[in-house]
């Protein structure tokens, strides 16, 4: 991988949607914005939890890195102007220490060639966004630039998509192999887990790892319940892989010698056809609208239960723009399906009051002859 023509074609992207958008400078605390902008990552997880790193990216020019103290050294490596940041949280008096914060922030953007106070940012806390403010700055959005940059991939981007879409595939296949009777949920985590890290990726952002009740509904995450015969058990990878790329699917299974009961086959097969129709229909061109449309329904007992969209993209993140059901208020009804995107499509299927549930998901690149699965790991066949 060519990681300068990774970051420089990304970089590319970020400042052409800024100027489509007429934003002069922006500043991101959202790690994979700022890993998208300056191709750095430092305490990944830390720094997405506190405000510890950040970025000035001008329209025109070289970004800006406002670097943990302790970490210069290594953002050095890749960016050439690399300051410390004057972090204001945990302190006795964070309105004071973020006010030299933001006078370091207006510097940082007349270096960069600003001449406006207006300043796009992704996220920020309050102490922060009153300096901003008293500095004179007018604060925006910075969402549809980073949504509207980072919807179609690079062909390193691609690149490294398919590279972790293999790390994902034996994600997958050590899970299924360690599904047996007796197993904890939090030990298919670890595995899971294990895989990740020994292959290069970097970290789980949910725990989404459950058996049999656990299934129904589907948004609990990994417990130290043991599998039982004729559970079924569903992973979501929810990873994020080599340089920081997404790694998302979801595959259900049977746990154990059992055949599945009549409910377990009838939710699997619907959410098999569902996925399988989804997936068909994916091509460039079309609206989200009119994708939405043309997707089929689930059976009318999953649809209280249903996840919450039928696709979003994936990128450094688990992120926009997203396609919503048919009857649900759409977010993106105008966007158009383009070659280059990365959709995660994605089902749940199960009954209120159920027993079980499964879930299924598959990561497809969008190409100009319809949709290009990304992690193709069998289905299980002891359920269909």
């Amino acid at each position: 991988m060519n990681l300068e023509r990774l970051r420089a074609g990304r970089f590319v992207r970020l400042q052409d949607a800024m100027r489509r958008h007429g934003t002069e400078v922006c500043l991101f605390f959202n790690q994979a914005n700022v890993r998208y902008a300056t191709g750095t990552a430092i305490m990944t997880v830390y720094s997405n939890s506190a405000f510890v790193r950040c970025t000035v990216v001008p329209a025109e020019g070289a970004p800006i890195l406002f670097e943990h103290p302790k970490s210069l050294h290594i953002s050095r490596r890749i960016v050439d102007d690399v300051r410390p940041m004057h972090a204001w949280e945990f302190t006795d008096d964070p309105a004071t220490e973020a006010s030299f914060w933001a006078k370091e922030i207006v510097g940082a953007m007349r270096d960069a060639g600003a001449e406006g106070n207006r300043l796009a940012v992704d996220k920020l806390g309050t102490p922060a966004v009153l300096a901003l403010q008293a500095e004179g700055l007018q604060l925006a959005d910075t969402g549809e630039i980073t949504l509207d940059a980072r919807e179609i991939k690079t062909p390193e981007e691609i690149e490294l998509l398919r590279h972790n879409g293999e790390i994902g595939t034996k994600m997958l296949s050590a899970f299924e192999s360690a599904i047996a009777p007796g197993v904890r949920e939090q030990d298919l985590l670890a595995v899971l887990t294990d895989t990740l890290l020994r292959n290069g990726g970097e970290y789980l952002i949910t725990r989404a790892c459950v058996s049999g009740p656990n299934t129904n509904p589907w948004s609990l995450e990994a417990s130290d319940r043991a599998l039982e015969e004729g559970d079924v058990v569903f992973a979501d990878t929810d990873a994020i892989g080599v340089e920081g790329y997404m790694i998302d699917v979801s595959r259900t299974f049977l746990c154990g010698d059992r055949s599945a009961t009549p409910a377990q086959k009838e939710a699997y097969r619907a959410a098999h056809g569902w996925l399988a129709a989804a997936t068909e229909l994916v091509r460039p061109g079309i609206s989200f609208e009119d994708y939405a449309r043309e997707v089929p329904a689930l059976p009318e007992e999953y649809l209280p239960q249903r996840y919450e969209v039928i696709a979003h993209s994936a990128g450094l993140d688990d992120e926009g723009p997203s396609i919503a059901y048919a009857g649900d208020p759409q977010p993106n009804p105008s966007r158009v399906v383009q070659e280059g995107m990365v959709l995660c499509l994605e089902v749940y299927a199960g009954e209120v009051g159920g027993t079980d549930g499964v879930k299924l998901e598959d990561q497809v690149l969008v190409t100009a002859n319809g949709a290009e699965d990304l992690v193709p790991y069998p289905f299980a066949d002891t359920l269909l």
